[in-house]
């Protein structure tokens, strides 16, 4: 596992990107196509890694194989909610759906060292 220092400062990282895209994005759309989709999809994508993040700190004491599992289950949870959104208000975002398996993604590759420990 990351060290505590790792894991706040993805915290705050994306915490505080989360702030600045809900203040600023409604004055930026329009301007390009990507900053579109990135200004969007960005939510989905910070909100998985800032509590997958969280999570490994709750859990520090926990073996990586746990807190995966965590992420894992927000991931499913977070797809499910988009998803849903295709039945029940007609806003389904396929960029949210990528935006929220690439979080899991970077999540995952951050820790590939701890993934191949012995005693995970």
């Amino acid at each position: 596992m990351k060290s505590n220092n790792f894991y706040l400062l993805c915290f705050v990282i994306s915490f505080l990107f989360s702030i600045l895209v809900s203040l600023y994005r409604d004055s930026l759309y329009g301007i390009d196509v990507l900053l579109d989709i990135v200004l969007g999809s960005s939510p989905s994508f910070l909100y998985l890694l800032g509590l997958s993040a969280l999570v490994a700190m709750l859990t520090r004491h926990s073996k990586f194989n746990s807190v995966l599992k965590i992420s894992f289950i927000l991931m499913l949870g977070a797809l499910t909610y988009e998803i849903e959104q295709y039945w029940s208000s007609k806003v389904f975002d396929l960029y949210d759906v990528i935006a929220t398996l690439l979080a899991f993604s970077v999540f995952v590759f951050a820790h590939l060292d701890s993934l191949f420990e012995k005693n995970i």
